[in-house]
């Protein structure tokens, strides 16, 4: 039998009630996701406005100001002391050596024994020269007497002369050959080192010993072009040894040939040591005044570095634009860099210049009165 639902007037049936329920949740859900949306929108519009604002303002910078002024440009170079002179005494010929009279380390003076050969054989030969060169006059006189009278022939006299000329060649051939057997110092200086004993054999071009020249004791060092083209002949220098002392020294020698291997420039200075005495091959401090130039100091930090791959720093030019200006670093002390190129007064950016492009422009700020 079939089954039916009576409903009154002004009552809701059971199934009507779930489906006005379900609408009204889902109005809901709806009108909860609109709201929700509609907010949304309005905060990411006012962030919009804000960071459109933010960009719009002018960035800060932190500035130093600088001022250029006269400075010296000092020359500095690490070297070693050396001798004047120095020479390798060698045998001009063959021969024993039979005296060694001055010891190492003692002062000679010019025209000093170091090194004596055997004699014996040259002074033979000088005697028998001798003999030759008396008989070829003996000759060449009875020769011209003869002459004289008519006695011999004219040519008789040109040939005992030309004899008499060879004798005496052969004398002195003999004597320079008896010379070589004495190895003498050149010039006053210190026998630095024995370099043959009595009882040696030496051939031509053997080493008898090491002589050295301290008078004066020089500074010898090596330089880049840059700064052998500050320097000139006769420039006061100032010389630090390794042992603390200094002394006053003069300029004498400035290479004009680069070395091959290094592309440096050697340069020599001779030291005023007065009475002091000073050893060759210390290590020695040179500094020498090149010069005074227009020049500014700057913290090393400010430097950077161009697209172009110069050296320069940044500045703030007219209407607090910013520029970049190439720089060169002439000295360097405890204070700073000492570099040329930049005005006489200058706005540094003294932050963020490797951040800022040139032409950008920013709102400086002095560093002294940035907030920390």
């Amino acid at each position: 039998m079939p089954y039916f639902t009576t409903v009154l007037p002004g009552k809701i049936s059971p199934v009507n009630r779930s489906v006005l329920i379900a609408a009204i949740i889902l109005a809901v859900i709806l009108a909860y996701f609109g709201v929700r949306s509609v907010m949304r929108g309005s905060i990411s519009t006012e962030q919009s406005v804000a960071e459109a604002s933010t960009r719009s303002e002018t960035p800060q910078a932190l500035v130093v100001e600088a001022q250029s002024q006269l400075h010296t440009i000092r020359v500095a170079a690490k070297g070693r002391t050396a001798p004047d002179k120095s020479v390798t005494l060698k045998s001009g010929t063959s021969g024993t050596v039979v005296s060694t009279p001055v010891r190492e380390g003692t002062f000679v003076k010019a025209g000093t024994l170091l090194c004596g050969l055997d004699v014996e054989a040259r002074s033979a030969r000088v005697q028998e020269a001798e003999a030759g060169r008396d008989s070829a006059r003996v000759d060449y006189e009875a020769a011209v007497k003869l002459a004289e009278k008519g006695l011999t022939p004219a040519n008789r006299e040109a040939s005992a002369k030309a004899t008499l000329d060879a004798a005496e060649a052969a004398v002195n051939a003999a004597k320079v050959e008896l010379g070589r057997t004495q190895i003498r110092a050149p010039f006053a200086g210190v026998f630095e080192r024995r370099m043959a004993e009595a009882g040696d054999y030496l051939s031509p071009g053997g080493a008898c010993g090491l002589l050295v020249d301290l008078d004066p004791v020089i500074v010898a060092a090596e330089v880049t072009e840059a700064q052998a083209g500050l320097l000139q002949k006769d420039m006061a220098a100032d010389v630090l040894l390794a042992d603390g002392r200094t002394f006053p020294a003069k300029l004498r020698f400035v290479a004009r040939t680069a070395n091959e291997q290094t592309r440096t420039f050697l340069i020599e200075a001779e030291l005023e040591t007065g009475d002091a005495i000073v050893a060759a091959g210390i290590t020695a401090s040179m500094t020498l005044p090149a010069g005074d130039v227009q020049a500014t100091l700057i913290k090393p930090s400010l430097l950077t570095l161009s697209d172009g791959g110069q050296l320069g720093v940044r500045h703030v030019v007219d209407d607090n634009v910013v520029a970049f200006a190439p720089v060169q670093v002439i000295d360097e002390t405890p204070q700073g860099a000492w570099v040329t190129g930049l005005p006489e007064r200058v706005l540094l950016i003294s932050m963020g210049q490797d951040y800022l492009n040139d032409g950008v422009t920013i709102k400086p700020v002095p560093a002294e009165g940035a907030r920390p």
